[in-house]
């Protein structure tokens, strides 16, 4: 370059330096399209459904805690496995190919909460592919349980039971109950009630207060020990039989108690609500560990 050009430049009297141009915007990175998940949950891993399993059998269970006599005999299970898949989670976690695998690991479960079933206990399971059937005593989530219990002999008229009081004053001496002519039939103390809904409950069975008529102060005290609402004997007409339901004044939270004592010696304690107790001929109702119900059969 001249050396007068140079001096130009230095007192600023050249021409300008060509502007150095910007360095371009970074073009926008444009995301790919992640696609879209599966919408449909996929089943807990093997140990984490097992471990909710026997957190139900447990707890549906926990009734016969220290009861060996009266514990079930057996142990009939349902799971709901609307695919495949849960059908071949289910076979790991029931250890379908190791027989007697999961009653054993089941078996300690139940004896770290004082329930022991009888030696060799069946058990049995079965998968459906949509709704739990109705014979599912205990139902959570994909689980259904009904326990196999000792067969209880058949009524002599399965329409029909009696009832007669053994220990306890009752406005009548016996009770037919009809199920052709009703199907529900309430026992309390008193003959009338009102429900915490307000309600008024009408007692078909009726256990006499102290102020009723027809009490008998010679033949003892009041049925105090009797709730005012405290059982209901319902027909259930699939299998023609009478069952026994704990009402709320019924139930250990009211501060009594509804047992069965059945022919055989057997024990059977009626004290989860909504579950029916099947009645056979000779078997006792009592209430409050004193008033006594008989049930009889009718020719």
């Amino acid at each position: 370059m001249p050396f007068s050009d140079t001096l130009k430049r230095f007192f600023g009297m050249g021409t300008p330096p060509a502007e150095i141009p910007k360095p371009a915007a970074p073009e926008p990175v444009q995301s790919v399209p992640v696609s879209a998940q599966s919408n449909s949950p996929k089943p807990p891993p093997a140990p984490r459904k097992r471990d909710e399993l026997f957190r139900f059998l447990v707890e549906k269970l926990t009734p016969y805690a220290n009861e060996k006599e009266n514990a079930p005999l057996g142990l009939r299970l349902w799971v709901r496995c609307p695919t495949p898949d849960d059908e071949q989670l289910m076979n790991v976690v029931l250890y379908a190919h190791q027989p007697g695998q999961f009653q054993a690991e089941l078996n300690r479960h139940l004896a770290n909460h004082y329930i022991a079933l009888p030696p060799n206990w069946p058990f049995e399971w079965q998968y459906v592919p949509d709704v739990l059937p109705i014979e599912a005593t205990y139902q959570r989530g994909d689980f259904g349980l009904s326990p196999i219990f000792k067969p209880v002999a058949a009524t002599i008229n399965p329409a029909q039971i009696g009832l007669r009081a053994l220990v306890g004053q009752t406005a009548e001496a016996s009770y037919l109950l009809d199920s052709t002519q009703k199907t529900e039939f309430t026992i309390g103390r008193g003959q009338t009630v009102e429900t915490a809904s307000g309600r008024i409950r009408t007692n078909d069975i009726v256990f006499l207060d102290g102020d009723d008529v027809g009490f008998d102060a010679s033949r003892g005290e009041a049925n105090l020990v009797v709730s005012r609402q405290h059982a209901t004997i319902k027909y259930d007409a699939t299998n023609r039989r009478f069952r026994l339901y704990a009402d709320p004044g019924g139930l250990p939270a009211s501060g009594n108690k509804t047992k069965i004592l059945h022919t055989d010696d057997t024990i059977e304690r009626a004290d989860m609500p909504g579950m029916g107790y099947a009645l056979s001929p000779g078997d006792q109702i009592e209430f409050g560990g004193e008033a006594k119900l008989l049930v009889e059969g009718v020719a």
